[in-house]
């Protein structure tokens, strides 16, 4: 007698073998009925299956299983000058994390024109690609959509979605602002100044700032702006006015101590990125607003690293990097899947952190 199988299983409950496989491995996504036909086709052929191992799989099994286990950061544009910025640390860092957990391989390349299509992607060595990028190169939306049209895409990052069919992970950067405006409200503050120390246009620190500002003014509360001496382009064309353009950290906190600000009625100052934080938070020491408690300063980052050795220390928004992270990897996974499935845009909640 020949011995039963999970074919005999499927001729007499009339499915698929695959539909035998997913009642047998619990797969929610089987109907009840369904499962019930299956069950009762097993009894009637006296089907036994095999004993399977509990638990999770094998860990050398991919998660994703994808066709060739691997993606890529693609940058576009000025990629010399986008890894010089030490943001990019804490993006590498968590997304060969995200890959690692998955049994993905992470590969790196770059796009400076149209015509400078990726070899891992002239060659086939990745299954989807999130990009970044760099500056604002003219060719930025043609360059996007030229990748997207030839693997599964996730631009990360720019609070602008450039290409409709390319699915966006970001910071929500009018989060990060209005939470530092409610920050520094909570704090005792009535009056208020953001600083941007960034030498190049930056739309994201923009965004926050203009969003804290915006909160600023509307609540009716005085409210100062210091932007950094651009290299390119003009301050004063996108930052709203009146305007304090400047080129050192002195100026700003001489500018600060003006206002009058004391203990009784501090200033709060929001920072919109950590890697001059240092370097503000000396100026107004110097100043002697931090020793008067005249200043409540918030801080944007990524880390606590650029602040944890400042005292006092500052309050820091947590941009939520890992979970940007992680998702861009699991809606690249998604969209590898599902090539025709709508683009998304997804923004990460940042969250307050507070010295220990």
């Amino acid at each position: 007698m020949s011995k039963v199988g999970m074919d005999d299983v499927a001729r007499v409950a009339k499915v698929s073998r695959a539909t035998v496989s997913r009642v047998l491995n619990d797969n929610h996504l089987v109907e009840a009925s369904t499962r019930d036909r299956v069950r009762l086709a097993m009894k009637e052929v006296g089907y036994a299956p095999s004993k399977r191992r509990s638990g999770p799989k094998p860990k050398n099994a991919r998660p994703s299983q994808l066709d060739r286990g691997a993606i890529a950061l693609i940058t576009i544009g000025a990629t010399s000058s986008l890894f010089q910025d030490p943001i990019m640390i804490s993006v590498m860092d968590k997304l060969q994390e995200s890959c690692r957990e998955r049994q993905l391989n992470l590969l790196l390349d770059q796009m400076t024109s149209l015509e400078d299509i990726p070899l891992c992607i002239q060659n086939r060595q990745v299954d989807g690609a999130i990009l970044m990028v760099a500056g604002r190169p003219a060719y930025q939306r043609e360059a996007i959509a030229r990748l997207a049209k030839m693997l599964p895409c996730v631009q990360l990052f720019s609070p602008g979605h450039s290409v409709p069919t390319v699915d966006h992970a970001t910071v929500n950067d009018v989060a990060v602002g209005a939470m530092a405006y409610r920050t520094l409200l909570g704090e005792g503050c009535r009056q208020f100044a953001v600083v941007s120390a960034c030498a190049w246009f930056h739309e994201a620190l923009l965004v926050r700032g203009r969003a804290y500002l915006d909160r600023v003014q509307n609540e009716g509360y005085p409210g100062l702006c210091f932007a950094k001496q651009m290299e390119h382009g003009s301050a004063e064309r996108v930052w709203p006015q009146p305007l304090n353009v400047f080129e050192s950290m002195t100026t700003v906190a001489q500018a600060i101590a003006k206002t009058g600000a004391s203990k009784k009625d501090p200033i709060g100052v929001f920072l919109t990125l950590d890697d001059h934080a240092g370097a503000l938070h000396e100026a107004l020491d110097q100043a002697g607003l931090l020793r008067e408690e005249a200043v409540k300063l918030v801080v944007a980052g990524t880390t606590p690293y650029n602040v944890e050795t400042l005292v006092p220390q500052p309050l820091l928004i947590d941009l939520g990097f890992p979970d940007l992270i992680r998702t861009s990897v699991d809606r690249l996974i998604h969209r590898a899947y599902n090539l025709q499935s709508d683009s998304l845009t997804f923004k990460v909640a940042p969250k307050l952190l507070r010295p220990e």
